[in-house]
């Protein structure tokens, strides 16, 4: 057998081995903080920012958030984007762990999101969560929420209508 045979049978099952550990995830943890940032000619600046804490808001936005910056309603997300090129919204989760499970991730993990779900889960929210193929530190859909880690579940309703909206 000659060596690009083998080569040619191995290569693509270790970068598919990749994509199945990603499909086999079991992502679950707590929402620890929620931030989100306006990036402007390469520069970003954190717009506001929501952990056990408290509230931060930059006192540049504080007009335009009269409303909680724990959501964003898309007039608010419209007038920020006069300012800045792109907004980025992120969640930092402290994943379960003292589990058996095989794939999971354990520590603190800050996840990029969309909007919908930035407004969809609260500081405290204990979520399962899938992430994308292509970046494993972006969410892209809920599979259960739940205010105890008692009733989380792998797939339960979740009352975000569109996860990826913008």
């Amino acid at each position: 057998m000659k060596r690009r045979t083998v080569l040619a049978g191995v290569l693509p099952s270790l970068q598919g081995g990749r994509w199945l550990e990603q499909l086999l995830l079991v992502n679950q943890g707590e929402i620890v903080q929620k931030r989100f940032v306006g990036i402007a000619a390469g520069e970003s600046t954190e717009i506001a920012s929501i952990d056990g804490d408290g509230t931060t808001v930059s006192s540049k936005h504080e007009g335009q958030l009269e409303q909680s910056p724990e959501e964003i309603s898309a007039t608010v997300a419209t007038s920020l984007r006069e300012t800045y090129d792109s907004l980025r919204f992120h969640v930092t989760v402290a994943h379960d762990d003292g589990s058996l499970k095989m794939f999971s991730r354990t520590g603190l993990v800050e996840y990029r999101t969309s909007r919908a779900l930035y407004n969809g889960i609260t500081v405290g929210d204990h979520i399962s969560f899938q992430t994308s193929l292509l970046n494993s530190d972006t969410i892209i859909s809920l599979s259960c929420l739940a205010e105890e880690e008692e009733s989380l579940q792998r797939r339960c309703r979740v009352g975000v209508e569109d996860p990826t909206a913008e």
